[in-house]
């Protein structure tokens, strides 16, 4: 989900609607892993999952803005512009798993339900549980995003998202497919 620049504007263009998607700020994770080994009476069988906050993208793209100083923005698209126009349009119909084969669920029906998710707002997270296990966590975007420039420097998230250091992780990247997911 990756932004990018259009005429100047910091640019998330997604399929969500209002919906709210749950990020996780890797920073905060140590927290969580500890917290599983030092309680397995209260761990045991437990998915913690976690989140900073459930942030729909039209705060993302303010918080952006406040932290920054620099114009950002979600446009909201369905998902059928999404695939025929986005950046995943050439790679919609091939298949989504690592050494899928031809006959696999394809890239669009996987992540449409994966975009669907947020969009409806299905995810839900306990929040009193997250402040509880690491109370000093982040907890909005902006906050984020403030931390992300001061571990960094300032005008960092604006370098990042023009190219200057924004590094796919996933395998995809190994793949050579391109796009924001």
């Amino acid at each position: 989900m990756t932004p990018t620049i259009e005429d100047g504007v910091v640019t998330w263009r997604q399929p969500l609607g209002t919906g709210s998607v749950q990020h996780v700020a890797l920073d905060d994770c140590g927290y969580y892993a500890r917290w599983l080994f030092d309680n397995p009476s209260r761990s045991n069988g437990m998915d913690l999952e976690v989140a900073i906050a459930p942030i729909p993208y039209a705060e993302l793209a303010a918080a952006f803005t406040r932290v920054t100083g620099h114009p950002a923005q979600y446009i909201d698209q369905s998902l059928e512009e999404y695939w025929t126009k986005g950046p995943y349009a050439a790679a919609a119909k091939a298949p989504a798993g690592y050494n899928a084969g031809p006959d696999s669920m394809n890239i669009q029906d996987n992540f449409s339900g994966f975009y669907n998710m947020f969009k409806y707002d299905v995810l839900t997270r306990d929040f009193k549980l997250l402040d509880e296990i690491h109370p000093g966590r982040i907890r909005s975007a902006e906050e984020f995003f403030r931390r992300e420039e001061e571990k960094y420097g300032k005008g960092s998230l604006l370098r990042r998202v023009q190219g200057e250091g924004l590094e796919h992780i996933l395998k995809i990247s190994e793949d050579g497919r391109k796009g924001n997911l």
